[in-house]
């Protein structure tokens, strides 16, 4: 196993994590890491091949063997154990939200997504990384700025999601969302009719 990491490097976005009538705008830091570049199956099969006996396309033809593997006893409701990374499962909850004196019928519970805990020796080894601030705070659109940006995708773009929104005026998603939900009501945008989340502009 590799050792010695380095450091991960850092960024921030300025983001807005309390907003309402009575307390106004609270801004603060959002911190992620910097690097998006997403690392691919035949990249770790190649870097496998280089330490083992192993052709890449043995390497990929086993990880998609377990790829069904771990699929099928997901599907089956079964905790999948991922040996020193961790533990899959499945996560499941109700549609709205119900008391406890309402009658739960089956139709009702829905797969909300999966769930990945980390091992302890996993826990353990990301606690001892180190992280570097990069010193890039992007700040998001507001005003003129932000119809600006608007009027020119719109331009260009018929359709609008609450990610693009989000990239296009630099906030998180939960943000676009509240944005998009005011947009909404002054009529500004409104829902396209071809898919859910999925915006139109009238303005």
């Amino acid at each position: 196993m590799r050792t010695g990491y380095g450091t991960i490097k850092c960024r921030g976005t300025r983001r807005c994590i309390r907003n309402g009538a009575e307390t106004g705008e609270l801004w603060g830091i959002r911190v992620t890491v910097a690097n998006t570049q997403r690392v691919e199956v035949k990249d770790m099969a190649e870097n496998i091949n280089d330490a083992m006996s192993l052709t890449d396309t043995d390497v990929i033809a086993a990880w998609r063997a377990l790829e069904g593997e771990i699929k099928d006893a997901l599907m089956q409701g079964r905790r999948v154990s991922l040996g020193n990374l961790g533990t899959l499962s499945l996560e499941v909850g109700t549609a709205t939200r119900k008391s406890v004196d309402e009658e739960l019928r089956n139709t009702e519970i829905v797969a909300k997504g999966i769930t990945f805990r980390p091992s302890k020796q996993l826990t353990q080894q990301i606690s001892g990384l180190a992280f570097e601030w990069d010193g890039v705070v992007k700040q998001p659109l507001v005003d003129d700025a932000l119809n600006e940006a608007l009027g020119s995708y719109f331009a260009q773009h018929e359709y609008i999601t609450v990610r693009n929104y989000a990239t296009l005026c630099r906030c998180s998603l939960s943000t676009a969302r509240r944005h998009i939900a005011a947009l909404l009501a002054e009529g500004r945008l409104v829902k396209s009719g071809i898919a859910k989340g999925v915006y139109k502009w009238n303005g």
